[in-house]
């Protein structure tokens, strides 16, 4: 926390910080993945994510004090100290310090924490999910803006997941307030149609995922499919080929089907399958090539 390693149970925050009461603060998701012998641990995608990270704090005027090489080196160290050679996610957090006295909007300084704990599997990757539209839609940027990893501004994601989880669904799926196809809860979402490779494109209120942006590499560059980012009606899902999500949380979850419609034959597709394989291969450090994209914790290449 702020350029030092706490305990865990002395990492706090007092009641009345503006991030309890409002919300006001910034966040990161990112994950590691140990190598297949775990003797090793890869960062995945970290210059990114810290790069993200910047970009959210700039658009709420929350000034990080560190820079941006310090925060990734103590992310490394963080994980070294806690000797993790299991997956882990990291969440980074920029937060509003201050009391409940100030009014909402009004600037404070801000603190800089980073957590890390181990962290497995949250979708049914190998059988694929079942999703639904939430009747709540996606925060347009004119309210509140959807590309900023914002905390407040996953209170609209909370909604629309209870409502999907208490109809018995596993994800909800957003559209826009036009009525074009946003993404998941939280995840950015995919549908291949003869061969080609789609997703909404950043001005469908999404997040800019670091995982999404991968994807659309690995699929056109290394898979050799099409693809295009362009607005999507909810009716194309239901006869799409093939949907996934993707994201730090979600990886690249086949979705089987979405309002009780199944999605092809209602199990996970080639084009999602081979793109799981190529993601999980890179995470974990299998495919020199993509040495790049990940950050050995222990000094293995």
């Amino acid at each position: 926390m702020n350029g030092r390693f706490v305990e865990w149970d002395k990492a706090t925050v007092h009641i009345s910080a503006p991030i309890v009461n409002y919300g006001s603060g910034a966040f990161e998701g990112i994950r590691a993945y140990a190598s297949k012998d775990q003797k090793e641990l890869y960062v995945v995608r970290l210059k990114e994510h810290i790069r993200r990270f910047f970009e959210s704090a700039k658009v709420l005027r929350l000034k990080i004090e560190l820079p941006a090489k310090e925060i990734e080196d103590s992310i490394v160290e963080l994980l070294r100290r806690n000797e993790f050679h299991e997956d882990v996610y990291i969440r980074p957090l920029v937060m509003e310090r201050g009391g409940v006295a100030l009014a909402e909007g009004a600037v404070s300084p801000a603190d800089l924490a980073v957590f890390s704990i181990p962290f497995g599997r949250v979708a049914n990757i190998e059988a694929g999910i079942r999703c639904c539209f939430s009747s709540w839609r996606r925060i347009p940027d004119v309210c509140m803006p959807p590309r900023v990893k914002s905390c407040g501004n996953y209170v609209n994601s909370t909604y629309a997941r209870k409502e999907a989880l208490a109809a018995r669904y596993d994800e909800a799926l957003l559209l826009t307030i036009d009525n074009k196809v946003s993404e998941a809860g939280g995840a950015n979402l995919f549908m291949v149609k003869k061969g080609v490779v789609v997703t909404p494109p950043v001005t469908a209120s999404i997040l800019e995922g670091v995982t999404r942006e991968g994807v659309l590499h690995l699929a056109s560059k290394e898979l050799s499919y099409p693809t295009a980012e362009r607005d999507i009606d909810r009716t194309e899902l239901y006869l799409a080929d093939e949907v996934f999500l993707c994201g730090t949380g979600e990886e690249v979850a086949p979705v089987i089907s979405i309002d009780g419609h199944l999605i092809g034959d209602g199990k996970p597709g080639e084009v999602t399958k081979k793109l799981q394989t190529l993601y999980f291969d890179i995470v974990r450090g299998a495919v020199p090539k993509y040495r790049g994209w990940i950050t050995p914790v222990y000094g293995g290449s």
